[in-house]
């Protein structure tokens, strides 16, 4: 499934190879990634980055560890989540601001949980804290919870995700302006490049509520 939505001068669109050069300089930028526990960068090649992009499109490399590793999942994961429909259960998009790539965002869907969850960076710095993170964020929830193509296989009730604990703003705009519910603290989530253990925080948010804060 090819993704494209677009709200006043925001547009989010699926990822294609001709994004590898952008998607590649942004995942080896420590400045970028620090805040997801790689202040090194990923370290990826540019062959590596064009194989998650082709997993995302079309979910063809799901036993390459090195392609589950930068997607934060096991490769039983990896496998497991492109079963049935994969097109529609996954997307790695390109969010623009004014014509301008920004970030990127992606989401996986578990169909027997009938729930979504997502990822998003605002890559390029001139962009970041200009209000663009709750609007980019509420315009993906939306397309997730309306899509009819996502829809028709996966009727969607609840999308998951979460961020650091250290990351006071990202929880803030969350709980404030999103009206998510944090639902669990999970102290040494994973380990990062550095060596030092993450607490996790986790979020969700209800089809219900979501429309009934954002109508």
């Amino acid at each position: 499934m090819t993704m494209k939505i677009e709200q006043d001068n925001i547009t989010i669109r699926s990822a294609e190879r001709q994004d590898a050069i952008r998607l590649n300089t942004w995942w080896n930028d420590g400045r970028v990634m620090a805040h997801a526990g790689f202040p090194n960068g990923l370290g990826e090649s540019m062959e590596e980055t064009l194989a998650c992009i082709e997993w995302w499109n079309n979910g063809s490399i799901i036993a390459r560890t090195d392609v589950s590793e930068k997607l934060g999942k096991s490769s039983e994961e990896v496998i497991d989540s492109t079963d049935g429909d994969n097109k529609n259960s996954h997307q790695l998009c390109i969010i623009e601001i004014d014509g301008i790539p920004v970030g990127e965002l992606n989401y996986k869907i578990r169909s027997e949980e009938a729930t979504a969850y997502p990822g998003w960076k605002i890559c390029e710095t001139d962009f970041q804290n200009k209000g663009y993170g709750p609007k980019i964020i509420i315009m993906l929830f939306d397309f997730l919870f309306t899509d009819k193509k996502i829809n028709s296989h996966h009727k969607l009730e609840r999308i998951v995700w979460d961020t650091m604990l250290g990351n006071r703003r990202a929880q803030h705009v969350y709980e404030n302006k999103i009206g998510a519910k944090k639902t669990k603290i999970v102290e040494h989530a994973w380990q990062d490049q550095t060596g030092a253990w993450r607490t996790a925080v986790y979020y969700e948010i209800t089809r219900e509520t979501f429309y009934e804060l954002h109508t």
